[in-house]
């Protein structure tokens, strides 16, 4: 009988709540509760979004800012931001070993590349608008000049939750292949939420360096 099957075009769907709920254990007593009532008052909440976004990236991604929010009134502004990145980075990460079909696909850098391509046309971050600057078998190297993370989180007045949807880009390029893919952003500072133009992303293929 076969147990396992591959759904190579389907994207992976954001699925934080079990993973929110772990990591809240871990620092509040009643997380449970503190999470029902996040998304019980999530409803009002979400009106004020008034951009024009997906509704299905409003509802993951506002629910972020909404339980943040909730969050510093109890714990307080440094506490809350690293109990967010816990939960966050951790299901990011799940999510885009499964858009990169790790399980499935060998690793290799062309892997890599076509994986990252399609997650960026049919995934949450469809509307960002990306322009690859080169795309060889050395390197490939492309730039985001629209980032819908850091619009909604700006109109929210919690842009800094940006910073950790950054960190699932490092955690996951680092990590796929890391003796053989360099992941890097030509500089310190490279990305919207720090002010530049645009975000920056550079893998190159460590077996053709030399």
């Amino acid at each position: 009988m076969k147990y396992f099957k591959t759904y190579e075009e389907k994207i992976a769907k954001p699925s934080s709540f079990l993973i929110l709920l772990g990591v809240l254990k871990g620092y509040l007593n009643k997380p449970l509760i503190i999470l029902i009532i996040t998304k019980i008052t999530f409803k009002k909440f979400k009106r004020k979004v008034k951009l024009e976004l997906p509704a299905d990236f409003i509802d993951n991604y506002a629910f972020i800012a909404w339980l943040y929010i909730r969050l510093k009134r109890k714990v307080g502004h440094e506490k809350a931001f690293e109990i967010l990145r816990a939960g966050i980075l951790t299901s990011g990460l799940a999510v885009q070993q499964a858009n990169f079909r790790n399980v499935e696909a060998g690793r290799s850098f062309d892997n890599l590349k076509r994986y990252q391509q399609k997650a960026n046309r049919e995934g949450s971050t469809k509307l960002n608008s990306i322009e690859i600057i080169e795309e060889t078998d050395h390197k490939f190297e492309f730039r985001v000049t629209r980032c819908l993370f850091f619009e909604l989180f700006n109109s929210l007045d919690v842009q800094e939750l940006t910073s950790i949807m950054c960190s699932i880009d490092n955690a996951i390029f680092n990590s796929y292949l890391p003796e053989r893919i360099v992941f890097h952003r030509n500089g310190l500072y490279k990305t919207i939420f720090h002010g530049n133009k645009y975000c920056e992303f550079v893998l190159e293929n460590k077996d053709l360096l030399h």
